[in-house]
């Protein structure tokens, strides 16, 4: 068979990726931060003397975010197009520069574009207060 220390290990890795719920731990975070972690940025008015905010629930909520920067014309749209393997809403490829406005991809139930100013405005997005 094989070494017994690292079969030991293996088990205790096995046990722990089944017996650990990622919805359990950020549910845990979320509420560490609202029960202990939030009142103390309001008490100490950490958002007057910093850049941040408080979380909010949108926050714990969002899905993880890619952001891809780079020159003009190294192919940051292309990429983004072999990803999803077919054209987007907002794609503009031209002979000139053609970053004057930043792009969200995001998964949906249609495919649409949207004015930039609506997700940031909106207290559930994930990109509120941009």
């Amino acid at each position: 068979s094989g070494d017994p220390q690292s079969e030991n290990v293996l088990q205790l890795v096995n046990k722990t990726q089944t017996s650990l719920d990622k919805d359990k731990v950020f549910e845990g975070l979320r509420n560490l931060y609202i029960k202990r972690v939030k009142p103390l940025e309001e008490a100490s008015w950490y958002s007057f003397f910093s850049k941040g905010s408080t979380l909010e629930a949108s926050d714990f909520d969002a899905k993880p975010i890619v952001l891809l920067l780079g020159q003009y014309s190294v192919g940051k749209t292309s990429f983004i197009r072999a990803l999803l393997g077919k054209d987007f809403p907002g794609m503009r490829i031209g002979p000139e520069p053609t970053t004057d406005q930043f792009v969200a991809v995001m998964a949906g139930n249609d495919e649409r574009g949207i004015p930039g100013h609506a997700p940031s405005m909106q207290k559930d997005s994930p990109l509120h207060g941009l």
